[in-house]
């Protein structure tokens, strides 16, 4: 007589295998997935900081500064949004700023899609006085120049190339940065 017990549980034993094969291959996607989110995350912040950058060292140095602004392709750029704030409450200003300031202006980062997270947002201190000037108009102090546009960081900065030019004038209280998107 021979023991067949041994091929009456194999099939149970490959089911067994099969189920915990699939779950490990879920779990693994999961850990990928949010391994990727972050990493646009970092990307996106990395991006943020070389912005604040710029724009601090245009206003305080008065050297012109020029930056390829490119956020990654994680998102849909149609659902970013970047753009200059000013806040005025004082805890506000003090939790991201690190020091008590009535008014204080930050760079703010907005997705509005969807993600793991449900979204996302970003704010950075800007070391600049919350009167800086982003003229969109050509003249005066931002004069046009040909292939580019002027853009009023306060409604929105877009993606592109820039090129920022502090033209404060020699008695004016606050800065005027141009901020030329190229177009050409």
């Amino acid at each position: 007589m021979v023991n067949n017990k041994g091929q009456e549980s194999a099939p149970f034993e490959l089911l067994i295998s099969v189920i915990i094969m699939g779950f490990v291959i879920f779990v693994g996607l999961i850990a990928m997935n949010q391994l990727n989110e972050q990493k646009c995350i970092n990307e996106t912040r990395a991006k943020l900081e070389e912005m604040k950058t710029k724009i601090e060292t245009v206003v305080t140095e008065r050297s012109p500064q020029q930056i390829t602004f490119l956020l990654n392709t994680c998102y849909n750029p149609k659902d970013e949004k970047v753009k200059i704030q000013d806040y005025g409450e004082p805890a506000f200003c003090a939790e991201y700023c690190g020091a008590t300031k009535n008014l204080c202006t930050l760079l703010q980062y907005y997705y509005s899609g969807v993600n793991d997270t449900g979204g996302m947002s970003e704010r950075l201190c800007l070391d600049i006085s919350p009167d800086a000037d982003f003229p969109t108009r050509g003249g005066g102090n931002c004069p046009d120049k040909e292939n580019y546009e002027l853009i009023d960081f306060r409604d929105e900065i877009v993606q592109g190339q820039y090129l920022l030019l502090n033209k404060t004038g020699v008695t004016s209280t606050y800065p005027t940065i141009c901020a030329y998107l190229k177009t050409g």
